[in-house]
């Protein structure tokens, strides 16, 4: 029988509380010898005493390493409590937290919409601004246009329509806006002509305008009214009153000249004849009105106007360089003349061509004495001032 075996057996002998199995107990032990039994009894119950001895010791060591582990485990069960406890009050917190980001979310959208919402009221606010900003320009021009019509140095007195569009597309041609500066549009011109005429000029007033009319450079004898003018002396009577006069032909009179002026209408109805006959011409010469004419062939109408390339009868039987001289003449007076006169509007012919007018120097306090300007070594370009401007005493 191996010790452990005996080693139980006697145990199991010395629990009072387990119950034993004589018979089967007696047949194993008579089995044994009794020197055996009596020496192994002996091992056996000093082995007894030392197993149940360690086996207590170990049993009660294990109960403490038990009980201190069983110790460290609440300890644990209760730290993983609490930091269950923590956990779960920090998954509320989180969901808490979550609740309100969903909230932000929310009111951030809306935000949004109201934002894109609100750009859109002010795309459409500055569209409706730039619409009412480009109706207000269009306005202000109107407004502008009919203040011009109204100012009377931009009205035509005189001429017709037809003959106002002629006679703007003329002076156009004579003195043309270009990359160097205005020309003769923006100075007026053509309402400066037109105001003549309807003045002193266009009268022939402080002019002799009677008879007899006889052209200029006329080299042979010319009859008139029944006389003969070749150089002779002439006698005739006019309200009972006689007269001797010598009329000889012309001589070779230059077309400024105010004898070269030969005709029996005044200024004004020259004027009108004249226009009739530039377009008569540029139609037959050229397939068109003057003003709808290139530029190119409106010039080539003024330079054969000089030139005397016009038949009389295209021109009323005025001479055509005649009316070239006063159409230059009037255009460039109207160009370069003091605003006083209706022309030369913002003195845009004076800037243009560098004349200062009554500045003398100082008149936009320039701080320069005429006696300056006069000896200075180089050119002084002064800004120009007019009659009107020096009448009230200031730009």
């Amino acid at each position: 029988m191996p010790i452990y075996e005996i080693i139980t057996y006697v145990k199991a002998m010395a629990d009072s509380t387990k119950p034993i199995n004589k018979e089967a107990d007696r047949r194993t032990f008579l089995k044994i010898g009794t020197g055996v039994v009596a020496g192994a009894a002996i091992a056996t119950v000093a082995g007894v005493v030392y197993y149940d001895s360690v086996i207590s010791g170990n049993n009660n060591s294990s109960s403490s390493t038990v009980s201190s582990l069983q110790g460290q485990v609440s300890s644990l069960n209760n730290q993983l409590t609490s930091t269950q406890a923590q956990l779960n009050s920090a998954n509320s917190q989180l969901s808490g937290v979550s609740t309100q980001l969903s909230s932000t979310q929310q009111a951030l959208t809306s935000a949004n919409g109201q934002i894109t919402s609100l750009t859109s009221q002010v795309s459409s606010l500055n569209s409706a601004v730039t619409s009412a900003n480009s109706q207000v320009s269009t306005l202000t021009g109107q407004v502008n246009t009919l203040q011009s019509n109204l100012d009377s140095d931009a009205v035509f007195l005189v001429l017709n329509t037809n003959e106002q569009t002629e006679l703007k597309a003329i002076v156009s041609a004579i003195i043309p806006t270009d990359s160097t500066g205005p020309g003769a549009t923006e100075a007026g011109c053509a309402y400066f002509i037109d105001h003549q005429l309807k003045g002193l000029y266009g009268n022939d007033g402080n002019c002799y305008v009677g008879g007899p009319y006889i052209q200029a450079n006329t080299q042979t004898p010319v009859t008139y009214g029944g006389v003969t003018y070749n150089g002779a002396t002439v006698t005739y009577n006019v309200a009972g009153t006689t007269y001797t006069v010598k009329y000889p032909p012309t001589g070779n009179v230059r077309v400024g000249a105010g004898t070269r002026y030969q005709y029996p209408w005044n200024k004004r109805e020259f004027w009108r004849l004249a226009l009739a006959g530039i377009q008569t011409y540029a139609n037959a010469a050229y397939g068109g009105n003057f003003e709808t004419l290139s530029a190119t062939n409106q010039t080539a109408v003024l330079t054969d106007m000089w030139n005397n390339k016009p038949t009389a009868a295209q021109f009323s039987g005025i001479l055509p360089s005649d009316f070239a001289y006063e159409l230059f003449f009037l255009t460039w007076a109207g160009f370069g003349m003091d605003p006083v006169y209706g022309g030369n509007r913002g003195m845009v012919g004076w800037t243009y061509t560098g004349f200062n007018g009554v500045n003398q120097g100082n008149f936009y306090n320039e701080g320069m004495t005429t006696k300056q300007i006069m000896v200075n070594t180089s050119p002084i370009t002064l800004k120009p001032a007019s009659l009107g401007q020096y009448q009230k005493g200031s730009p």
